[in-house]
């Protein structure tokens, strides 16, 4: 590297005389494990070199490694000793997901001339609000796993053995969570949790303000009940809207399905299976986008429209060409009660008609007692980590009654549908609420309600209420009085069939997905007092709680 640091990669070569187009990726998980050598496997029994790279400081390679702070030049380093090589013939695609995925978009706005095509698949390009801090509230399960991984190499069968099952997730500070885990001051976790806003450090590492620096093709894959599906759209539209060539610009792509962030092995997630159509070979996709870009393949890919989405409930692909859709009609659905909204046996409501003259839904929000996170938008496939030590928490669609009977969730939900409606595109819930506490979280899960009675997660969202004007500074709250809160859900594809229900999940916790609030106002690194808030829900002529859903027309 320019610093004089020696990085490792493993490099394939195809049993031909070359030169070849290269496959690049670089990974902190180690590039000599058994998946990353088959995958350079295929892609050289495909015509490519493949080069895997460990992260600096990580397994083989020299140096210290630090998120995100040093993968941009030490990617543009390696794409330059890439280029001279003599098995390349100058043409250079970057893949990966997740990790992987950071390093391409890092990387990107460099513009190295041998840099011909990305392939990077869910995950975000900026960390604060779309990684480290959700809505303002700190992605605690992700976080402390991924600072832990980083600094001892677990495998994924040892993390339970890492994580002491309830015992690590309810440790505070949160700042020693690193020292209660492993024993080990974990310096870049400690800095996530010191740099609490959006400030200079996550700053200068947001690629979101960079596209207009970058000037290649991009192949995006998300999933809906992945973490990033919000980051894919806004990634896709800042390309389409802002890269620096024409050419960039009318050649994104993006492909998004009923999956987490692990590419699927199958037509199963959560309690649900989307058939047999559901189903796509990730790496089928990207040799067709390689090859074209690297290769000059003529497969038509170009011709077809940008976007790929897999619409749920009636489970088929349509190509789209917009996001939001053109065609969509944004129509509030709105919170109603008489005041008892709470669990899923409430009065709670939720329809087309704008409130009047209510009552107000309250609840208690304990944070020693939050709610659990069963199913959702989730970046690892499951939990280590349950009260009782088992592991029932999984990503996706899954039956949320077992938490709707709860009384510090609020139920709102309609009608049964006397025809089917289909749902896709971004989700925001505006609440209207007063907290008894300095501080606090809201959260929101649209629900498909099945006549069985079965509710499936769809999407979630989550606000902290220090940031509910911006993530540049923190304001407190004023304890009882009204404020706006809006929360932003994760998009969805959705077709709720005739006779279903829908329904929109109120409150204040989701952990260990995310930290608890403790409710007290304290840092959020070193606060150690828990309190208990009572929360009110508004929806009433001034204060319409509502959420807003893209409906798409016949």
């Amino acid at each position: 590297m320019r610093d004089g640091v020696d990085l490792s990669v493993d490099l394939l070569l195809p049993r031909s005389p070359g030169p070849f187009p290269t496959i690049f990726l670089r990974t902190p998980y180690e590039n000599s494990s058994r998946r990353f050598l088959e995958r350079g496997l295929w892609w050289a029994r495909n015509g490519y070199a493949f080069v895997s790279g460990d992260c600096r400081g990580r397994y083989e390679s020299g140096g210290t490694f630090t998120p995100y702070h040093s993968d941009a030049s030490d990617g543009q380093d390696t794409l330059e000793w890439i280029s001279k090589q003599s098995w390349s013939n100058g043409k250079i695609g970057m893949a990966g997901q997740s990790y992987g995925a950071i390093i391409q978009w890092l990387t990107a706005p460099f513009r190295h001339p041998s840099l011909k095509a990305l392939a990077p698949h869910v995950i975000c390009d900026e960390y604060f609000s779309n990684c480290h801090y959700v809505g303002g509230a700190f992605q605690l399960g992700l976080s402390i796993m991924a600072a832990v991984t980083f600094s001892t190499n677990p495998t994924i069968p040892e993390m339970p053995e890492v994580f002491d099952h309830g015992k690590t997730f309810n440790h505070l500070p949160l700042i020693d969570m690193d020292l209660e885990t492993i024993g080990q001051k974990i310096p870049f976790y400690r800095q996530w949790l010191e740099h609490s806003t959006y400030d200079d450090y996550w700053q200068t590492i947001d690629t979101s303000k960079q596209y207009n620096q970058i000037d290649v093709p991009v192949f995006i894959r998300a999933g809906w009940f992945d973490a990033y599906p919000d980051a894919a759209f806004r990634m896709w539209n800042g390309m389409r809207e802002n890269a620096r060539s024409e050419q960039s610009r009318n050649n994104q792509k993006l492909i998004i399905g009923p999956w987490t962030h692990a590419e699927p092995t199958g037509t199963k997630l959560g309690d649900l299976d989307f058939g047999p159509n559901s189903y796509r070979v990730i790496l089928e996709e990207e040799l067709r986008w390689f090859n074209y870009w690297l290769k000059g393949v003529d497969n038509e890919l170009v011709e077809e429209p940008p976007i790929h989405l897999f619409v749920m409930g009636t489970n088929h692909w349509r190509y789209e060409h917009e996001w939001p859709l053109a065609r969509t009609e944004f129509t509030p659905y709105y919170f109603h009660s008489q005041g008892q909204a709470n669990s899923s046996n409430s009065d709670g409501i939720l329809n087309l008609e704008r409130p009047t003259a209510e009552s107000t839904d309250q609840y208690q929000y304990d944070p020693e007692k939050p709610v659990p996170s069963i199913g959702g938008n989730l970046s690892t496939a499951s939990w280590p980590w349950t009260e009782k030590g088992e592991n029932p928490i999984v990503a996706g669609p899954v039956d949320q009654r077992t938490l709707e009977k709860r009384p510090d969730i609020l139920v709102y939900t309609s009608s049964p549908l006397e025809k089917d409606l289909e749902v896709t595109g971004p989700l925001k819930v505006i609440l209207f609420a007063a907290s008894t506490a300095s501080d606090t979280d809201f959260t929101a899960r649209l629900v498909d309600v099945y006549p069985d009675g079965n509710a499936i997660f769809l999407a979630e969202g989550i606000r902290r209420a220090r940031f509910r004007n911006g993530f540049e500074k923190e304001e407190l709250l004023k304890p009882n009085k009204v404020e706006r809160y809006c929360i932003e859900l994760y998009p969805t594809s959705n077709v709720f069939l005739k006779g279903h229900r829908i329904r929109v999940d109120i409150s204040s916790s989701n952990f260990p997905r995310f930290s608890r609030n403790l409710n007290t106002g304290e840092d959020v690194g070193t606060g150690t007092r828990l309190q208990i808030a009572h929360q009110t829900i508004f929806h009433d002529r001034d204060y319409p709680s509502h959420i807003i859903l893209p409906l798409i027309p016949e």
